[in-house]
């Protein structure tokens, strides 16, 4: 996969940590139910209590949302559209070379 680029604007990058920080949220929910099934941080479940480690994140974000110099809501869409679009194609790569290496 090629490297994500950097966003090229303040929206842009302000689109980005918003997939980001949000998908942290979704985290912490996911986190409580896989702990209800024996995953922890120590088994199983280390990459969830990696991305909910800094549970303040959110609030900063919308702080950082809120007090920026520069904002456009077309730009911070279509940059987070992006990152979603290389989520779910970096998820496709991942699959082809799990069938390649299993077929």
């Amino acid at each position: 996969m090629p490297d994500f680029p950097p966003p090229a604007s303040l929206p842009a990058l302000l689109g980005v940590l918003y997939v980001l920080e949000g998908s942290s949220l979704g985290a912490r929910f996911l986190a409580r139910q896989v702990s209800a099934l024996g995953y922890t941080q120590d088994f199983g479940a280390r990459h969830l209590a990696i991305q909910t480690a800094s549970p303040d994140n959110w609030q900063h974000f919308l702080r950082l949302l809120e007090s920026a110099p520069e904002w456009d809501a077309d730009v911070a869409a279509d940059a987070a559209h992006g990152l979603f679009r290389y989520a779910i194609d970096a998820v496709r790569h991942t699959d082809r070379l799990t069938e390649t290496s299993h077929g």
